[in-house]
């Protein structure tokens, strides 16, 4: 009988006893929905066959809630994509002016819940994100602006000099969804952060020893992109931060396209010393805070996303590098205590879908390959319900309580 009626709540609160959330920056998407009504038959064609890869993707996979990176522009061209590649999924909308979204450019961000799920969700307003990161950053990030410094050139002596005061925002701003599932609440914040890519192409050389100091303009232009990608990070890191400002034990979900990774390539080991995920993941002297990463327990050797091929800033690195994150508090995770979130991380449950991404694309021309990165994956898992012996002793103290104070009982 108890396992039923802890079935059916389960199942009545939104999820049947867990839940997948899978994040994928779907290359270019944008562009497909506009190939995709090309008066060109040929061109047509060939975005058929890619959306259709896609939709083979999405199903293999089969996620609750998905994240879609370099999603199309705006409301109605994001619908008429996932109507194409997701059908049975809706789209979570702002409803308002696309300027709400705070996103420049046509790489976008979008939530899809699965069809069917009893859940409320909603978009936390522009205005929110700012005024607790304005709150957790005491007043250094404000109306969505921050201060920044980094090198640049100085023409006549090429040598750096360094520009301070410059300031910097989110070209594409993070989306936060905000889940209620019957009385849980649970934030998912969708990133795609600056990329690194640099403006003044590496010159040949790059291996030798005084390569840096003969190209002062390239370290500059590396310095400056890398050094805004860390403020958007610690922006990131001033929303979570703002969050706990009021809820202790908030369960909060980073995921996304970071474009950068755990361990510190070439100008990261000359310049920065850190990592973008040393940045994110906060200090774990104060662990309630701390971000655990959902491929910690993940085979390392298959701990990547993405492809670069070779990095012509750092020849020697690994070409296959992890741009594609999911995070969570300490909330999510341990043992079933006061303050724990309704969801648990499922020990090994976080996984980047190498295998369906392989099946998908190995049996596809070039063209018709969904994207250049892999999907990753999370599942979280609906902590028990309370025992009956647990729910006994609980009420036996509530009355023990009674003999000294008033209460309710019900």
């Amino acid at each position: 009988m108890i396992p039923a009626l802890c079935r059916a709540l389960a199942a009545k609160e939104g999820f049947h006893g867990n839940f997948r959330l899978t994040s994928w920056n779907i290359e270019h998407a944008d562009k497909l929905v506009t190939a995709l009504a090309s008066a060109d038959g040929t061109t047509r064609a060939r975005a058929d066959q890619r959306a259709d890869a896609i939709a083979e993707e999405i199903a293999a996979i089969n996620p609750d809630i998905l994240l879609v990176v370099e999603g199309p522009k705006g409301e109605a061209r994001a619908g008429e994509f996932l109507q194409r590649v997701a059908p049975g999924y809706r789209l979570v909308r702002r409803g308002g002016e696309p300027r709400d979204y705070g996103t420049q450019g046509t790489q976008w961000m979008w939530f899809a819940l699965r069809d069917g799920l009893s859940v409320a969700a909603q978009l936390v307003h522009l205005d929110r994100w700012r005024a607790l990161t304005e709150a957790s950053s005491e007043g250094a990030h404000r109306g969505g602006r921050w201060e920044v410094s980094y090198p640049i050139l100085d023409p006549g002596a090429q040598t750096l000099r360094f520009s301070v005061p410059e300031s910097h925002g989110h070209y594409r701003h993070p989306q936060v969804l905000q889940l209620t599932i019957g009385s849980a609440l649970v934030e998912i914040i969708g990133c795609h952060l600056k990329s690194k890519i640099n403006s003044i192409p590496v010159p040949p050389g790059a291996e030798a020893p005084d390569f840096f100091d003969r190209n002062p303009a390239l370290v500059a232009d590396v310095m400056m992109s890398r050094t805004k990608l860390t403020t958007e990070c610690v922006d990131v890191r001033h929303y979570i931060d703002g969050r706990f400002l009021s809820e202790p034990d908030a369960a909060i979900i980073v995921a996304g396209d970071l474009n950068d990774g755990p361990g510190k390539e070439r100008v990261e080991r000359r310049f920065l010393y850190h990592d973008l995920v040393d940045n994110l993941q906060g200090d774990i002297f104060f662990a309630r805070r701390f971000l655990n990463h959902a491929l910690f327990d993940f085979d390392e050797a298959a701990r990547w996303s993405y492809d670069l091929g070779r990095d012509r800033l750092d020849p020697g690195r690994s070409p296959r590098i992890l741009l594609d994150h999911i995070l969570f508090t300490q909330a999510l995770t341990g043992p079933d205590r006061p303050g724990a979130a309704a969801y648990r991380a499922r020990a090994g449950g976080g996984k980047v879908e190498h295998d369906i991404h392989h099946r998908v694309t190995s049996a596809r021309p070039k063209h018709a390959a969904p994207s250049d990165h892999r999907p990753v994956t999370m599942v979280l898992d609906r902590r028990p319900f309370p025992s009956p012996d647990a729910r006994a002793a609980s009420r036996r103290a509530r009355w023990a309580a009674c003999i000294f104070q008033p209460c309710n009982t019900d």
